[in-house]
């Protein structure tokens, strides 16, 4: 019998079905995984935004998630939206006791409409507990400004915030990966989709250029990727960190894992791009046909 690789996304569900479990789902699904979830937290949203959040009991996220590490050989775990500290610890007991090789974080602070997912005491906690058992961490630009304050690093985050070169930004990548080597802390993925437009060297052409960066062992490297215009964004976040995680059971290095991601939201992005759905920020489209051809119509048809 075939085996594909079992992803378990740790997440919140979004009742407008655009990010958090059902966006990694299904990105999962259409990259050739199994993928599965454990829920911490329901919320109430569309388009426009959320209107409620309602945290799971410890319990019941306990039980989710031990439940499926009991039954599945699970590949790679995806944390996404948290929003209590006590669900957070419930998160790290739980990783702690089942060990899975891989562990992407997507440290979600607040939706893409501003509502708050995390509080500080939920984001100290992460720095301090959930960092040191992941593969690699996905902050958006802002995300990395805000955990860099909570770590008294308000200078790095200053900075960053009012760059007005890319280069400026590239120097301060740098600084910031030896801050995070010497702290003992996991390879940063930071998405640059949110850099602000101060950062944005009008030499290279600000409207089609937007640039990542893999900070590790001290180092950058900036992974380069046309910008595309659109109102459909909702979901970006949360399919990255999951694509990534489902490449890591795949690919040899850490590189050609975020690589293949940044790939996959890409054209995921590109394909929604013209869609109109709801009346604000719609979601982007897993189901690439490419993919869906490649890991599931291949020498099938």
């Amino acid at each position: 019998m075939s085996k594909k690789p079992t992803i378990l996304t740790i997440a919140g569900f979004d009742s407008s079905c655009g990010a958090g479990v059902v966006a990694d789902v299904s990105t999962a699904r259409v990259l050739g995984a199994h993928g599965i979830a454990g829920l911490t937290c329901v919320t109430a949203q569309n388009t426009t935004g959320i209107k409620d959040v309602f945290s799971l009991p410890e319990k019941l996220v306990r039980e989710q998630i031990e439940s499926l590490f009991e039954d599945f050989d699970i590949s790679a775990v995806k944390v996404g939206v948290l929003y209590s500290e006590s669900a957070a610890s419930v998160v790290v007991n739980c990783l702690e006791k089942f060990k899975p090789k891989f562990v992407v974080l997507d440290p979600v602070m607040s939706s893409s409409s501003g509502t708050p997912l995390a509080c500080e005491e939920t984001m100290n906690f992460l720095c301090e507990k959930v960092f040191p058992i992941c593969s690699l961490v996905t902050p958006n630009f802002l995300e990395l400004c805000e955990l860099l304050r909570l770590l008294g690093q308000d200078k790095f985050a200053n900075d960053l915030e009012n760059s007005k070169s890319r280069k400026h930004v590239e120097d301060l990548y740098m600084a910031v990966s030896a801050f995070f080597l010497n702290r003992n802390f996991p390879p940063f993925f930071v998405k640059g989709g949110h850099l602000p437009l101060s950062a944005i060297s009008k030499s290279f052409k600000e409207e089609l250029m937007h640039f990542d960066a893999l900070l590790f062992d001290g180092s950058v490297e900036i992974l380069e990727q046309n910008r595309i215009n659109t109102n459909n964004s909702h979901g970006t976040g949360c399919t990255l960190s999951t694509a990534i995680s489902v490449e890591l059971c795949r690919t040899k290095t850490l590189r050609d894992a975020v690589k293949k991601a940044q790939s996959f939201v890409f054209q995921s992005i590109l394909l929604a791009r013209e869609l109109k759905l709801g009346n604000g920020n719609g979601p982007i489209e897993q189901f690439v046909p490419d993919y869906l051809f490649k890991y599931h119509l291949k020498g099938k048809l």
